[in-house]
Parts: C-alpha cells; sequence; structure tokens
C-alpha cells in the first residue's frame, strides 16, 4: 500500500472492492472483508476476502471458487482488477 492503512484508505478499499462486478459485502471490520462475487455466467459465486497485514502496509487478497476445479481465471482478473483500481485511486503502489 501506498501508505500506512487509516480508516479513509480502508473505507476506500472496501468501496473499491464491493464495485466490483457482481460483488456483494458479507461483513467487514477495520481491515478485513469477506465478499461474495457472483459470476456473469450463471451466477457461480466466488469468495473474495481482504486482510490488512499487522504492519498495515500489506494487503492480503484472496479470490476463490466455490463451486467446480477451474474458473477459466475468472478470480485472477477480479484481483487484477482490483489492483488496478487500488492504484488508480493511489493505495496502492505498482
Amino acid at each position: 500500500m501506498a501508505e500506512p492503512l487509516s480508516q479513509s484508505s480502508w473505507e476506500l478499499i472496501r468501496a473499491v472492492a464491493t464495485e466490483l462486478p457482481g460483488a456483494s459485502l458479507n461483513s467487514a471490520r477495520f481491515g478485513y472483508a469477506d465478499i461474495t462475487c457472483r459470476s456473469d455466467w450463471f451466477g457461480f459465486p466466488d469468495y473474495l476476502e481482504l486482510l490488512v497485514d499487522s504492519d498495515k502496509q500489506h494487503l492480503d487478497v484472496r479470490s476463490q471458487s466455490l463451486i467446480g476445479f477451474y474458473d477459466l481465471g475468472v478470480n485472477r482478473r477480479r484481483v487484477e482488477l482490483l489492483r488496478s483500481r487500488l492504484i488508480e485511486r493511489g493505495i496502492a503502489i505498482n
């Protein structure tokens, strides 16, 4: 992250993540968010989790399919989209 996590930067991260296609927030607290993303095709659910490390400088992201063995790269593209949007907003660094 470009700077240590603050309440305002966390709110922006959470907002950007929930703006992703098919995203809905399940639960969140400062530094952690649990989001379900539904695919455009058939509405398959995927987990998206965000966790800020204890140093408040690194954001761990996990996107996982709930159904099936292969997702055709959907989760990777979702994480890359999140990353690029956070870079555009000055939250993450390249």
